[in-house]
């Protein structure tokens, strides 16, 4: 969305979304659940809106105007949110098995809970081989610290300097 001003990206991508859910909504509840869909899209694309013209970390995220700190901090924030969904969705995942095993909830299948687990370590695998260093993988300092190279010897005496 490079044909945008930055600070309608988010905006527009929270259109667009919400358009998605409307229609998909629309195709099976009619049209009355897909205009009460869209309202909280556009209200939230406002507020992105507004939001993103702010002189903030948060604004200038939004905006699509971050500098490198704010880069680093919206990547953390997205690591974070990957890690606590990942914990949440096997957490989730051991509590439906382990209730259904006790028969706290016997008729409750165990498949819809395993997706969002079986998602979490695909992704982490994925993640893995994308942005794992090339090369032989011991680059690090001191991986070959027993095995001297060969002396380098000067083509002119030193004592001839």
């Amino acid at each position: 969305m490079r044909f945008l001003r930055p600070r309608l990206r988010t905006p527009a991508q929270m259109v667009v979304l919400g358009a998605v859910a409307a229609v998909i909504l629309g195709a099976f509840k009619g049209p009355g659940p897909a205009v009460g869909i869209m309202v909280p899209f556009l209200a939230l694309a406002a507020a992105y809106y507004a939001w993103g013209g702010e002189d903030t970390d948060m604004g200038a995220i939004i905006g699509s105007r971050p500098d490198e700190r704010q880069k680093s901090m919206q990547m953390k924030v997205a690591a974070l949110q990957g890690k606590v969904m990942s914990g949440a969705a096997a957490v989730t995942y051991l509590v439906v098995v382990l209730g259904k095993d006790n028969g706290l909830w016997p008729k409750l299948d165990v498949w819809p809970f395993a997706i969002p687990l079986a998602l979490a370590s695909l992704t982490g695998l994925a993640g893995w081989v994308i942005y794992r260093e090339r090369g032989g993988g011991d680059d690090a300092a001191g991986a070959h610290a027993d095995q001297a190279g060969p002396r380098i010897q000067p083509r002119i005496p030193v004592d001839h300097l």
